[in-house]
């Protein structure tokens, strides 16, 4: 029997085969979706992304509970998942019987819905949230650290979902990046083949010191390189870097 490590490993490993392939992304969320329900013990989930308007959009629900949650979220603009985007961070209410004061007209509806708890995780895209993920429970819940970890995982995998480009598009654009990747390193490498020359040492040593100095001003080690070839960095005054 897989331990509950091996199963999560194993759905996050379908998720990722799913990233690589020509799905789209509602089956990407859809899977994302299922694993919560296998490895965190969702009743029901349920995806809001931001629209370009500012407001709020249902992307996917597990069943039309989670559906009907989601909308009134949307609608009465209020409930965990508002919260969590506007905040950029998880957002929970273990018990929603007695009411949440934070959301009134979502806690109640909830509850008549069978729900009594709810995590919200941010979806986020370069360091900002862009949605939610909202994990539904039927009974009170509390979420342990591991769960967290693996809930905010998920939710970070749906968002590569949504945002990956697709077919030929996909392709040219993973062309662009090769090349630009190898222009980069060549480039690294001229300012190597430069800085060794120039002062007498070893390659590795002139990778080492351009690094070095890469680290220690805060520059991108490509700036550093392009400075050593375009001659506004002395190459010995940065082969004492690092000594």
């Amino acid at each position: 029997m897989h331990s509950p490590e091996d199963q999560f490993s194993d759905l996050v490993a379908g998720i990722t085969a799913l990233l690589t392939t020509r799905h789209d992304g509602l089956t990407v969320v859809h899977a994302v979706i299922s694993a919560c329900a296998e490895v965190l013990g969702t009743d029901a989930a349920g995806v809001l992304i931001t629209d370009p308007r500012g407001g709020l959009a249902m992307v996917a629900a597990s069943d039309e509970r989670a559906r009907f949650a989601e909308l009134l979220q949307v609608h009465t603009e209020q409930g965990p998942c508002r919260d969590c985007i506007a905040e950029n961070t998880v957002v929970s209410s273990t018990d929603l019987r007695n009411g949440d004061t934070r959301w009134p007209k979502f806690s109640a509806a909830a509850v008549a819905q069978g729900f009594q708890a709810v995590h919200a995780f941010p979806m986020r895209l370069l360091d900002d949230a862009v949605g939610g993920l909202n994990l539904f429970f039927t009974t009170p819940t509390e979420l342990s650290d591991r769960q967290r970890h693996q809930a905010q995982a998920l939710t970070d995998l749906a968002v590569l979902g949504l945002t990956q480009e697709h077919d030929q598009r996909r392709l040219e654009r993973l062309a662009e990046r090769s090349l630009t990747t190898l222009n980069e390193r060549a480039h690294v490498n001229q300012a190597i083949g430069i800085l060794a020359g120039t002062a007498g040492i070893d390659p590795d040593t002139a990778r080492d010191r351009l690094a070095a100095h890469s680290i220690t001003t805060g520059q991108p080690l490509l700036a550093v390189a392009r400075a050593v070839t375009g001659g506004s960095l002395d190459a010995r005054e940065l082969a004492e870097f690092g000594r």
